[in-house]
């Protein structure tokens, strides 16, 4: 039996939310303060060049559960994410987004699947109105996600998720995963289901949703396939098609060899062209075989060795 859940981080990166962050507070405080828990909320200022950082300061110096993150650039929403991720105390933590797309109204839901057992605990979206492109783009990245990594949530999109703290502890989120981080995680065979949110229009502030998302969503897939069949194992990937490259090379290189030798085949008049691509084709899958061996030993340097962390963190900020 899981222990009682004491402690719920909620993170929430923002950029140029100035607007939003005050309302997303107060709105968070009244949900928090109708339920058993205590909680931390953390703010995580990717590089705003409004005043949403020190709109988080002011919100620190008056509330003791208000913790301000300053990161010394803009590193994108994964970043920020994992920053709060990696820095939360709680035993659960909820990652929101800042533009008040995000309803806290629907913690308590959250976390009353997070009682009975759940590690993961996704928002399922109900209602938004969105363009008829945007929404085919959606239910496709929805249904490949889903196939690629076996996991069969209705709603991969939405940021707004519970996790048990101890499943992002070794997650290493760079690019854009975390468009597809409860996936990732959920894959390892964790306890996953969803609750139903609506999302809402967001408040202040400009979308950064943008036609060269189409292309960001595709590459993600691209990686995710990667990153969940051969991340942790790359020679099955590069040793598999370097074996079969160099199989198809050796069989007919063997083939003129032998010819040439005991049968007079005269290669250089015959069959330059196809020895020579035999060559190729050996000496390729030589080559994939031994970056296949390469990857494997940064994959075990990479989990046996302290790693520089990939964003700088300026100042931090909260109740003394």
């Amino acid at each position: 039996m899981m222990n009682k859940l004491q402690l719920i981080s909620i993170v929430i990166p923002t950029y140029n939310e100035v607007g939003n962050i005050t309302i997303l507070y107060h709105e968070i405080t009244s949900v928090m303060q109708s339920t058993d828990y205590d909680y931390e909320v953390l703010f995580i200022n990717d590089g705003s060049v409004d005043n949403s950082w020190k709109t988080i300061e002011e919100l620190s110096k008056t509330d003791k559960h208000i913790r301000g993150i300053d990161l010394a650039g803009n590193y994108g929403q994964t970043l920020a994410l994992r920053t709060g991720f990696e820095l939360a105390k709680g035993d659960v933590i909820i990652a929101m987004d800042g533009d008040l797309q995000h309803d806290p109204k629907y913690i308590p839901d959250l976390m009353a699947k997070m009682e009975e057992g759940y590690e993961i605990v996704g928002g399922s979206k109900q209602v938004r109105p969105e363009g008829f492109f945007k929404t085919l783009l959606a239910n496709f990245a929805h249904f490949t996600i889903s196939r690629m990594t076996g996991v069969k949530m209705r709603y991969f999109g939405a940021t707004f998720k519970a996790y048990r703290s101890y499943l992002l502890r070794d997650v290493n989120m760079m690019g854009d995963t975390h468009r597809y981080l409860g996936a990732i995680v959920a894959r390892k065979g964790v306890k996953y289901t969803e609750v139903p949110i609506e999302i809402r229009s967001r408040g202040a502030g400009k979308s950064n949703y943008s036609i060269k998302k189409v292309f960001y969503v595709i590459v993600d897939l691209i990686f995710l396939k990667f990153s969940v069949s051969y991340m942790s194992k790359p020679f099955r990937l590069f040793g598999v098609a370097g074996g079969i490259l160099l199989l198809t090379g050796l069989v007919p290189m063997a083939y003129y060899l032998i010819s040439a030798l005991f049968f007079n085949l005269d290669i250089h008049s015959h069959r330059l062209a196809e020895f020579l691509f035999t060559i190729f084709l050996t000496v390729f899958g030589l080559l994939l075989i031994s970056f296949g061996f390469i990857a494997e030993i940064g994959i075990h340097n990479q989990y046996t060795r302290d790693e520089s962390s990939p964003y700088k963190i300026r100042q931090t900020t909260q109740h003394n």
